[in-house]
């Protein structure tokens, strides 16, 4: 892949390397969480769980004078965002452990991604609500009808602006000489503002 060809969202998943067991947001809900995310080029961006990476390298491809910290626990996964961010030649930080702990140390945040919580959401959630700057912005994925519900209640417990919807995607998938449509599974996409912002949006 020529890294130069193009600076908008949505990489093909296929350019990424991969492992199984190890989770990526695929194109088209990455492209849809990451405008939600409404990124501007000093930002300061979380990737929770990350994955492979394919948020956090987006993310800093679009913004290569603002920072972000991919946040994963996997060690073969911090490999393959390694080897990803290499790929892609971009340079962010990756850091290891588990959330919420591992974000402790971190600067204060402008935009965060939350693509799992490993069943400690409430925690999760306690802890960006404390590192997000007043007036930024927390986008969270969830496949699991529980988790989105979750997520929703406690940062509408704590006042934040909402937003949420649930995507459906089908994509054209090539069986030998039929082209069908395939299903993926259904993804809610919550974007939550941190009151304390008089501007509002930034």
């Amino acid at each position: 892949m020529n890294n130069d060809l193009f600076i908008t969202p949505g990489i093909p998943d296929e350019y990424f390397e991969r492992e199984e067991g190890i989770p990526m947001t695929k194109n088209e809900i990455r492209v849809l969480s990451i405008a939600k995310l409404r990124l501007f080029p000093s930002a300061l961006v979380y990737d929770v769980g990350a994955g492979s990476g394919s948020v956090a390298i987006e993310c800093k491809r679009l913004i290569p004078a603002g920072q972000v910290f991919a946040i994963e626990k996997n060690p073969r996964a911090i490999e393959l965002i390694k080897n990803n961010s290499k790929k892609f030649r971009v340079n962010m930080e990756v850091i290891p452990g588990i959330a919420p702990e591992a974000m402790e140390g971190l600067p204060s945040a402008d935009r965060i991604f939350l693509g799992g919580s490993g069943g400690k959401m409430k925690a999760i959630l306690d802890a960006c609500d404390d590192k997000l700057k007043d007036g930024g912005w927390l986008v969270i994925n969830s496949v699991s009808l529980n988790n989105g519900a979750d997520a929703y209640g406690i940062l509408k417990g704590k006042g934040y602006y909402l937003e949420a919807a649930q995507v459906n995607i089908a994509v054209l998938n090539r069986k030998g000489t039929a082209e069908i449509w395939q299903a993926r599974n259904p993804v809610t996409i919550i974007s939550a503002q941190k009151r304390g912002n008089p501007g509002g949006i930034r």
